[in-house]
């Protein structure tokens, strides 16, 4: 699979600002008379510490602990917006037609808002010209997250705020990014995506989201067991890691579910990929635990090193 090149929009992100639309998100409006309580069970961040405005990282998880999704959860004056991937849709409406009783919780999905997000170190003087033309909303998003700010286009009120991001961003110096602009962003930062670097068949402990993600002091949520089990007691097989090239101009890319090797034997498997402008071919990994940043591996049995692995964010070091 051919791995498409960043183009300008990979500057804007880095160096002024840049609007991305995800197509792979969708909002989903969760209100009723016990939505806060019942939904604070199925969630394991504690939307109870959520004022108006604020926004956090969470779990969906099984009974067993696996994830079902991972939504920032956003609090508005009179409902709970969820952000999630489209991939989780299906599996996450399901979750909640079972656990979430509709004459207490009722679950809409909002088919026509759209999230925009506003990324690079001019994006927040942006945004705040964008919402002071349109009120919509605007929520910052954690430096974990890559920084920046995300504006929910929820309503045709919202449209406002469409017409006022382009001459904003073109003001700034900025542009619109493309599908690999953000994807070489992404990566770079680390910042993993349901469906691709997190999916049903991983623990929350392996994905270094946990500590953004999970409250261990707010009492019961659906899979807490098996998370608090491996936080005080245990430990997971495998890491996501940063895996990076150690000859960028030639070693080939590793391609998404490609396995990786140390020692003859497979280590890990790959989840994303891109051709970073800053750090060349780079990727995101699963790798076993005793597999330690500053270890190489490779991407053959008979080609043991070639990559290096690496603490995420890349942009860290």
């Amino acid at each position: 699979m051919e791995i498409p090149e960043p183009g300008d929009g990979y500057s804007a992100l880095t160096e002024s600002v840049a609007a991305w639309t995800d197509p792979d998100r969708v909002v989903i409006r969760i209100d009723g008379t016990r939505a806060d309580r019942m939904l604070n069970g199925l969630l394991s961040t504690d939307i109870t510490l959520l004022q108006p405005g604020d926004a956090a990282l969470s779990f969906v998880l099984t009974s067993k602990g696996r994830p079902v999704a991972v939504p920032k959860v956003i609090r508005t004056q009179d409902a709970i917006l969820l952000d999630v991937s489209r991939v989780a849709l299906p599996g996450l409406l399901d979750h909640f037609g079972t656990y979430l009783p509709p004459r207490l919780a009722t679950v809409t999905v909002l088919e026509e808002a759209r999230r925009i997000s506003l990324l690079g170190p001019c994006s927040e003087g942006v945004a705040a010209e964008v919402v002071a033309a349109s009120g919509c909303l605007f929520v910052p998003r954690d430096l974990s997250d890559g920084g920046g700010v995300d504006i929910y286009v929820l309503s045709d009120e919202d449209q406002s705020a469409v017409a006022a991001i382009e001459p904003a961003i073109a003001a700034a110096g900025g542009m619109r990014a493309s599908a690999a602009d953000y994807e070489a962003w992404r990566i770079e930062r680390g910042i993993p995506v349901f469906g691709a670097d997190i999916t049903a068949d991983n623990l929350p402990q392996e994905t270094g989201l946990v500590e953004r993600a999970v409250s261990f002091d707010k009492g019961c949520f659906t899979g807490q067991e098996v998370v608090a089990r491996i936080h005080y007691r245990g430990h997971v097989n495998r890491h996501l890691r940063g895996l990076r090239s150690t000859e960028p101009s030639t070693r080939p890319h590793l391609q998404p579910e490609g396995a990786v090797y140390s020692k003859g034997r497979a280590v890990g498997a790959v989840t994303s990929s891109c051709d970073s402008p800053r750090f060349g071919p780079i990727c995101l990994a699963y790798v076993r635990r005793e597999i330690a940043p500053g270890d190489e591996i490779g991407a053959s049995p008979d080609a043991p090193t070639g990559w290096l692995v690496s603490e995420l964010p890349f942009t860290s070091t």
